[in-house]
């Protein structure tokens, strides 16, 4: 593949090389196409300060898969040079070139004799990655570097500093590193947004590899990451108003009082003060003083008091900030800040310590407020542009408009802060909870100032629904190990993005785990949407091949999933956690884990293609993303789900109580799959109450071995059962309560014994001999065959069972509760969940 883009300026020839991005410009284009709904983001575009004279350019078509000098006017191509004689500060670029997760390497080439160049980046990781290479024969200077933008999506600068003839020259390069997985310009800042609601000024980072505007945030307040970077881009302006003012500072004609003696009195005397000298003259008083008010021009005015001020306070924050920095600098394994951004930080003093040694500022008192709006502050020339910085300095959060940026966390932790909070607003709105117990979120405070989050317990949320009394906790990275109380680990440390545990009244608890991955691979898919694997090379190149109008004929589609070693990972956390009781019994407290990742579907109208998954053995994936005010609704598979797990308080359903959700929890599919050869039940007493067949044709033997409790097996038609309950419920019993004929009441029947389930079979009805269901049959409609051991006799029968459907008699309970009743209508019922609603 040919380089990405190679541009000649006066200076240098700068170049751009990767492997290729074929692959994740494809993903970028899908990914606008899918979004096509969205507001148009802005051009790909590389931007220069100081602006640069660029008198060539190349660069490569990510849509041709040709450079632009290779383009010629038959296929539509763009001119390959732009030869001119003005500075351009942005140079568009016809088709995005820079991605998250791509290695890139930059070349400066240097047309004089460079003796020395470097780049001076903030971060010390990127400028140890470049190398410079001075003159040798005929090859020129150069520096060359590589760079990896891994997660970090937005502007990224790269600062070069060269020495030419003794004299330092600096330019730098930007270019936006974008996403593949979301659309940056319009997923990003309603992530912002959500955060700061919650975590105020937590996404800024002192250093990272990429900047990114900062105009999001409303918050106040005094964060010396955000004024470094406020006055970074507004000192300029600063200084140059401080020069025009130190070269003609203002004064103001002020009134002074002196008492002088009358020979050093000169000029014109008013009259009352002539008259008085005369008068002291005539009575012999010659030594005496007289006040005399004079106006002259003095330089202590409140508009130098506040400049004084002004330049003190910046002053003061800059090197605090600086002797923090280097204080931190210090250890070899947190040296993130390069040299060059400490020299630079350094010499933003130098001007204004020159102005504050300026003699007219020594007349100046303290600054003490100014009573009036003041019209040399916001009119005269240096004055209004120290004023307008200053104000820009002072709220500096509300008025950053596009002209500042400041590092941010990678769009990786970006990501996995939000899904946090997202689930957070999940409680909150759509399943009744109320505003979280613990508000103030914990934060610590690092360099600068720089803020994180505290993990675990203590970076939790607690919730409680008043309406039925579930308590729900939600915590961000909560760690468990091998010392944790109740969940823990027996061999190493495990510490889940999200953990959601939920309680109910009844003690019951339940732990869902969740993982941000802000990553995506492509899936194949069926035309419903079920999970058909990995696609093969072919398949991608078929479907991205194939026109909208035949894509109906395949078998399947490509969708954005999670890759493979997410949903792995999903299984070691269920695996990993063990729940330890007073006694030390063991037991699994993770009921699903499930990846989050940033894939973009219409959740309202698409099926989630890790649906199966979910539902039979609870691992899986939930795509994520923000609401964009369309009716894609990026959380509704994810509110779908919690709203089943976790049920609703508002729901007003006769059937619906927490017992039956909490059951259900134990019903579905992924909790009841034991190890192979054991049994795993929610009612260890878990009874059925079934009646004996008809006695037309029957053998009178069959009959009397239930009355005296030899009977050893009992037979029921599967879709007689299977039409009430589910199929596992057959193998989860544990007696059966057979009704035999009734001496109370010949149109009912009666129960007088119990019988324990030993075995289940499944076998046609031709398989079963007459020996064990009384008489043979020719069918082969399928029974459930129940071994018998010998009864249990109740205390009292119960009576009213009825007789005629079958169906009729079948309830289920509990051997308690068989135990307690005396008619079949009393019997409480158990296990709703377990109910087939077919």
């Amino acid at each position: 593949m040919p380089e990405l883009l190679r541009l000649r300026t006066p200076d240098f020839e700068f170049s751009v090389w990767t492997n290729d991005i074929r692959a994740r410009s494809n993903v970028y284009r899908e990914t606008m196409e899918k979004r096509a709904n969205l507001l148009r983001s802005p051009s790909p575009e590389l931007r220069f300060l100081p602006a640069q004279r660029v008198t060539s350019d190349f660069v490569y078509d990510a849509t041709t898969d040709l450079p632009i000098s290779d383009i010629t006017e038959e296929n539509n191509g763009i001119e390959k040079t732009k030869n001119t004689e003005a500075k351009i500060e942005s140079l568009e670029l016809n088709s995005p070139l820079f991605f998250e997760n791509t290695q890139y390497q930059f070349e400066w080439v240097f047309f004089d004799k460079v003796t020395e160049a470097k780049l001076a980046h903030r971060s010390q990781t990127i400028n140890e990655s470049f190398r410079f290479a001075s003159r040798r024969g005929q090859m020129q200077a150069r520096l060359t570097g590589t760079i990896n933008t891994a997660n970090d999506v937005g502007w990224m600068r790269l600062p070069v500093q060269f020495v030419t003839q003794g004299k330092e020259y600096i330019q730098n390069i930007s270019f936006e590193v974008l996403p593949t997985k979301m659309a940056l310009h319009q997923d990003l800042p309603l992530m912002y947004k959500a955060i700061d609601d919650v975590f105020p000024l937590w996404r800024f980072s002192l250093v990272e590899k990429t900047e990114q505007d900062a105009a999001q945030s409303t918050e106040r307040g005094h964060f010396p990451l955000m004024w470094l970077a406020n006055f970074s881009q507004l000192r300029e302006r600063f200084e140059k108003g401080l020069k025009v003012i130190c070269a003609a500072p203002h004064s103001r004609l002020q009134p002074t009082v002196a008492n002088i003696k009358s020979e050093k009195l000169k000029g014109r005397l008013p009259y009352k003060l002539g008259e008085k000298i005369k008068q002291d003259f005539a009575n012999g008083l010659h030594d005496k003083r007289y006040r005399v008010e004079k106006k002259q021009l003095s330089v202590d005015t409140p508009e130098n008091r506040f400049i004084k001020m002004a330049v003190t306070q910046c002053k003061r924050q800059l090197s605090g900030f600086e002797a923090k920095i280097r204080e931190s600098n210090q250890a070899p394994e947190r040296q993130r800040l390069s040299n060059s951004f400490l020299d630079e930080m350094h010499s933003w003093q130098q001007p204004l310590q020159k102005v504050l040694n300026q003699s007219f500022l020594k007349d100046v008192s303290d600054y003490t407020g100014l009573n009036r709006e003041s019209l040399v502050l916001q009119q005269k020339t240096g004055y209004s542009a120290v004023y307008r910085v200053w104000q820009e300095l002072k709220f500096y959060l509300n008025v950053f408009g596009n002209q500042s940026s400041i590092s941010m966390k990678s769009v990786a932790e970006i990501y996995e802060v939000w899904c946090f909070l997202q689930i957070k607003n999940i409680l909150e709105d759509n399943l009744g909870f109320g505003s979280p117990l613990h508000r103030k979120p914990n934060l610590k405070k690092g360099i600068m100032d720089e803020l994180k989050l505290v993990n675990g317990d203590k970076g939790a949320f607690e919730f409680f629904r008043e309406e039925d009394g579930v308590r729900a906790s939600l915590y961000h990275e909560k760690s468990y190990g091998r010392k944790t109380n109740e969940i823990r680990t027996f061999l190493l440390t495990h510490k889940p993005d999200i953990v959601l545990e939920i309680i109910f009244p009844d003690g019951r608890k339940f732990v869902w785990l969740f993982d941000a991955k802000y990553r995506i691979e492509s899936i194949k898919t069926s035309e419903q949407g079920l999970f058909l694997g990995k696609p093969r090379l072919k398949d991608t190149e078929k479907w991205n091949k194939a026109d909208l109008q035949e894509k109906s004929h395949f078998a399947f589609k490509i969708q954005d999933g999670v890759p493979d070693d997410a949903i792995n990972q999903m299984h070691r956390y269920r695996d990993a956690l063990i729940q330890l009781d007073s006694v030390d019994k063991k037991s699994r407290p993770v009921f699903g884990a499930f990846a989050l990742y940033p894939g973009f579907f219409n959740q309202q109208e698409e099926r989630n293609p890790y649906r199966d998954a979910i539902d039979e053995i609870g691992i899986g994936a939930f795509a994520l993303l923000p609401n964009d005010g369309t009716n894609t609704h990026g959380s509704e598979w994810l509110v779908d789900f919690l709203k089943v797990q976790i049920g609703e308080a508002s729901r007003q359903d006769s059937d619906y109580s927490l017992k039956s959700v909490a059951e259900s929890l134990y019903v579905r599919e992924p909790a009841r799959i034991p190890y192979h050869g054991m049994r795993q039940v929610l009612y260890s007493d878990l009874a059925l109450t079934v009646n004996l067949g008809g006695q037309q044709g029957r053998k009178n033997s069959y009959f009397e071995a239930f009355t005296n409790g030899t009977a050893n097996w009992y037979h029921l038609p599967k879709k007689t059962f299977d039409s009430k309950f589910k199929q596992h419920i057959a193998y989860e019993l544990s007696y059966l309560g057979i009704a035999s004929n009734s001496t109370v009441d010949s149109r009912t029947k009666s129960i007088n014994k119990l019988w324990p389930v030993q075995n289940v079979q499944i076998k046609p009805r031709n398989e079963i001999g007459a020996d064990i269901a009384g008489k043979d049959s020719d069918s082969n409609e399928l029974y459930y065959l129940f071994q018998l051991g010998r009864p249990l006799y109740l205390q009292t029968c119960i009576e009213r069972v009825p007789h005629l459907p079958v169906i009729n008699a079948l309830r289920l309970t509990t051997l308690k509760n068989l135990q307690e009743a005396q008619i079949f209508e009393d019997i409480e019922q158990v296990y709703k969940e377990a109910l087939n609603s077919k």
